[in-house]
C-alpha cells in the first residue's frame, strides 16, 4: 500500500513539474492533476473554460485601471462575474460593477465586493483554508463533482458558482456549510436539467 500511495504522489509532482500544473494530493488520491483533467470534466466546453480565464483577466483590467490600488477578486464562469474582496467606498464598488459590465461577453455581474479596508493576511489565510477545506469535503460527496462548481470566500462567506441540478446544488451547498468557520454560503448556480 506504501508503495502504490509513493507511486500516485510521485506520478501527480511529475505531471505538475512536466506541465506547470498544479495539483493537490488529498489522502493520496490526486484532484485536477493538470488543467486539461479538469477542462475534460468540467460542464462548460473547453472553449468555455479558456474564454472565462480571458474574461477574469479583462475584467480585474479593467478594474485595476479605474480604482487604482483596490482589493477586488473576479471571478468568472460561463461569462458570468463574481466580484468579491474589498473597497474603501460605495462609489468604488459601483465603479467595479460598471467597468465588469462593460466588458464584452460578459453576461452578469454579481457585486458582492465589501466596503472597508482589505482584510488581514490572517483573515486571507482563513479564506484560504475554507476553500480548500470545502473542496475536500466536496470530493467525498455522493453525487457532486468537485469540478462542477468554482468556490470562491472572502471573510468568511463561501460563493459557489457552476452549472449543476438542484439535486448538486442542496448537496454542494450542505458540503460548504458544514466547514467549521464558514460564516455564510451564497449559491450563484445555473440550473440544468438532464
Amino acid at each position: 500500500m506504501k508503495n502504490r500511495i509513493i507511486k500516485i504522489v510521485s506520478l501527480v509532482f511529475g505531471v505538475y513539474f512536466l506541465s506547470g500544473c498544479t495539483a493537490l494530493v488529498v489522502g493520496g488520491v490526486a484532484a485536477g492533476a493538470t488543467s486539461g483533467a479538469v477542462v475534460a470534466t468540467d460542464p462548460r466546453s473547453s472553449d468555455g473554460v479558456f474564454s472565462d480565464q480571458e474574461l477574469r483577466g479583462k475584467v480585474s483590467d479593467a478594474i485595476d485601471a479605474t480604482i487604482p490600488g483596490n482589493n477586488v477578486e473576479v471571478t468568472s464562469y460561463d461569462h458570468n462575474i463574481l466580484l468579491t474582496g474589498q473597497v474603501i467606498s460605495a462609489e468604488n464598488k459601483a465603479k467595479a460593477e460598471s467597468m465588469a459590465l462593460q466588458v464584452p461577453k460578459v453576461r452578469k455581474v454579481y457585486n458582492y465586493i465589501e466596503i472597508g479596508k482589505s482584510q488581514s493576511a490572517s483573515q486571507s489565510s482563513k479564506d484560504t483554508y475554507l476553500t480548500s477545506a470545502i473542496k475536500s469535503n466536496l470530493l467525498f460527496s455522493k453525487g457532486v463533482s468537485s469540478n462542477d462548481v468554482k468556490v470562491v470566500t472572502s471573510n468568511s462567506i463561501v460563493y459557489l458558482m457552476g452549472m449543476v441540478d438542484p439535486y448538486q446544488a442542496k448537496k454542494m451547498a450542505q458540503s460548504a456549510r458544514e466547514i467549521d468557520g464558514v460564516k455564510q454560503v451564497v449559491t450563484l448556480f445555473e440550473y440544468v436539467t438532464e
